[in-house]
């Protein structure tokens, strides 16, 4: 599990770099651990989030979304 400064890097990195953009190719390996858990798999995620625009990034403790 990440650490909280860690998690803090990557949600200043995503609202830098990422927040407004569209994201064009989205690259995912399948882990059952991942997409097992919640029923679908690396090809949907892929699909679902092709296309679509980055609003903001957050994060609470070491979770961010």
């Amino acid at each position: 599990m990440p650490e909280i400064g860690e998690v803090a890097r990557i949600v200043h990195y995503i609202r830098e770099y990422l927040v407004g953009k569209t994201l064009a190719v989205v690259k995912a390996q399948h882990d059952e651990n991942v997409f097992g858990k919640v029923g679908t798999s690396a090809a949907e995620f892929e699909k679902a989030l092709t296309g679509k625009k980055v609003l903001d990034a957050r994060q609470q403790g070491k979770y961010f979304w």
